[in-house]
C-alpha cells in the first residue's frame, strides 16, 4: 500500500493495534498527520503507548469501531476472517490492506530503507543498527518488533533519510519490502503453521533478495550455510559477514569478559577498528557485525557508529538482566525456537561461570513442540534444572494431542533435570530454596512469564 494518496481526511483503522509491529505503524501514520484510530482485544502496554500518543483506541472488537468515515482499514494474518470489524470493512466496501503494506508504504518515503530479515536475531540486529545511524547522526525513521526506542514504542520517528526495518518472514510478508540494504542474519526451519517446510522458508529468503533496488546491498552471513547461499541480481552488490575466513567484515582478536565481547571488526582485510558490544553472548557477535555492515554500507565509519552499537544494552525479554536477589542474577528471554533458547543459555552460562541456574520454560507454541521435540533437551546441560510450565497457544489451531508432560518425558529422556508445574508459588518455593549466590534464575518463553522472575527478585530475603 502506498499510504502516500490516503489523505488526512481518510480516517484509517487499525484491528490490532496492540501488536508488536502494528502500534507502531498507526503511531507513526499518527504523526505523519493521519487520522488513526484502532482497537485490540484485550489491554496492552502497546495499547498505553498508542494511547497516550494520542491515537484514540478501543479494547474489544467490535463492528462500530470503524467510524462512519473511516475509508482504510490495516489488519494482519492474525486476524480472523470472521473478526466483527474486519467483515463490517468488506461489507462497506472500504479498503484493506495488510501490515506489511504499510510498512513498505512508510519505508518507501525514505531515500535509504534497511530491512533486517532473519529467522532469529531481527529485533536485537535492527535495533542495533538504528543505535549506530543515530549515532552518527543520520536521525533514522524505525519500524521494530518490541519496545526498544526513546519513544516507548517499536517506532522511532526520525527526520532523516533512512529507514531501518524489521522485516518478517511470516506469510512472505518480507516481499513487500523493497530495501536499499537487505541484510539476511540466518535462515531455518520456523513457522510451521504457515510454510511447508525449510525449502518453503529457504525459496521466501530467495524472493526476498529479488527485492533489493538496483544499485542496492545484500548483506548475509557467512556462518549460516543456507544465507552464504543466497545471490543477488545484476546491479547489485552482496557481502557477508561473520567469522568465517571468507567473510568479508569479520570479528578478529575475539575475547570474552564477565561473557561480554571484544572484537576488531575488519572489512576484507582491513581493520575497521575494536568494538566492545554491551550485549551477552556469540550470537549477538553476529548481530553487532551485521548491524557494522548496514551502516558501512550506508556509507558510515565504524568511528561515528561505535557510540551507538557500544551503548546499546539490549532488547527488552532478549537476554534481559532483571536484577539480583542475594547474589542470585535474573535474567528473562522471550526465545521460542530452540535454537534461540540454546543461544540464550550459552550467554548466560559466559556471564556466569561455575555457577547453575533454575530455568522456567514456557514453550512457545504446540507446532514448536510438535517440531522440535527432541531439540529442547540440547538447550540445557547438567548445571541447569529446568521448570516446563504449560504451552503457549500462539497461533495454533490445534493441540495435536501434546502437553507439556510430553516435553518433560522427552527431555528426561535425553538426561535432563526436568519436571512440569503451572504454579508461581512453586516455582518461587524452589528458587529460594536451591538457588545460591553466584547462581542464576532465567526465565523463557512469550507472554508474562517474565513476571515471575521479578516477583521473586521483589519478595522479601
Amino acid at each position: 500500500m502506498d499510504i502516500r494518496p490516503v489523505s488526512a481526511e481518510q480516517p484509517i483503522h487499525f484491528i490490532g493495534v496492540g501488536g508488536s509491529s502494528m502500534s507502531g505503524l498507526a503511531v507513526m501514520l499518527h504523526r505523519l498527520g493521519h487520522r488513526v484510530s484502532g482497537s485490540d482485544r484485550e489491554e496492552s502496554a502497546n495499547l498505553q503507548v498508542v494511547r497516550a500518543c494520542g491515537v484514540p483506541v478501543t479494547v474489544g472488537h467490535r463492528a462500530t469501531n470503524l467510524g462512519e468515515d473511516t475509508r482504510v482499514v490495516v489488519t494482519t494474518p492474525g486476524i480472523a476472517p470472521d473478526n466483527p470489524e474486519l467483515a463490517e470493512a468488506r461489507r462497506r466496501g472500504l479498503t484493506v490492506v495488510d501490515r506489511a503494506d504499510v510498512l513498505a508504504g512508510i519505508m518507501d518515503r525514505h531515500t535509504t530503507g534497511i530491512a533486517v530479515a532473519g529467522t532469529h536475531g531481527k529485533t536485537t540486529t535492527t535495533s542495533l543498527t538504528v543505535e549506530a545511524l543515530t549515532a552518527a547522526g543520520l536521525d533514522p525513521a524505525a519500524s521494530l518488533g518490541t519496545r526498544v526506542t526513546p519513544e516507548g514504542g517499536n517506532y522511532r520517528l526520525g527526520h532523516g533519510d533512512h529507514f531501518v526495518a524489521e522485516a518478517c518472514e511470516y506469510h512472505r510478508n518480507f516481499l513487500r519490502l523493497s530495501p536499499r540494504i537487505a541484510v539476511v542474519l540466518n535462515i531455518e526451519a520456523e513457522h510451521s503453521d504457515y510454510f511447508t517446510g525449510l525449502d518453503d522458508v529457504l525459496a521466501a529468503f530467495r524472493d526476498f533478495t529479488h527485492r533489493v533496488r538496483p544499485g542496492g546491498v545484500l548483506i548475509v552471513s557467512a556462518d549460516c550455510p543456507r544465507a552464504r547461499d543466497l545471490t543477488v541480481g545484476e546491479g547489485r552488490t552482496r557481502v557477508s559477514f561473520g567469522t568465517a575466513a571468507d567473510a568479508d567484515y569479520r570479528a578478529e582478536a575475539l575475547t570474552w569478559h564477565d561473557g561480554r565481547p571484544r572484537f576488531t571488526v575488519t572489512y576484507r582485510g582491513e581493520e575497521l577498528g575494536e568494538l566492545a558490544p554491551r550485549l551477552l553472548g556469540r550470537h549477538n557477535v553476529a548481530n553487532v557485525l551485521a548491524a557494522v555492515a548496514a551502516g558501512h554500507q550506508a556509507g558510515l565509519t565504524l568511528d561515528r557508529m561505535r557510540a551507538g552499537l557500544e551503548r546499546f544494552g539490549g532488547a527488552p525479554r532478549r537476554v534481559e538482566y532483571k536484577g539480583t536477589r542475594n547474589g542470585v542474577r535474573v535474567f528473562d528471554d522471550i526465545a521460542c525456537h530452540p535454537n534461540e533458547i540454546a543461544a540464550t543459555m550459552q550467554a548466560i552460562r559466559g556471564s556466569a561461570p561455575g555457577g547453575r541456574s533454575l530455568v522456567v520454560l514456557r514453550p512457545n507454541s504446540f507446532t514448536r513442540v510438535r517440531d522440535f521435540m527432541h531439540q529442547y533437551a540440547d538447550c540445557f546441560t547438567g548445571r541447569e534444572t529446568v521448570v516446563v510450565t504449560d504451552i503457549y497457544r500462539a497461533r495454533d489451531t490445534e493441540t495435536y494431542g501434546l502437553s507439556s508432560l510430553d516435553l518433560v518425558r522427552a527431555m528426561r529422556e535425553s538426561g535432563r533435570d526436568v519436571r512440569y508445574t503451572k504454579e508461581p508459588a512453586a516455582i518461587k518455593e524452589l528458587a529460594s530454596a536451591s538457588l545460591r549466590d553466584g547462581d542464576v534464575l532465567v526465565t523463557i518463553g512469550p507472554g508474562d512469564i517474565g513476571s515471575l522472575g521479578e516477583a521473586w527478585l521483589a519478595e522479601e530475603t
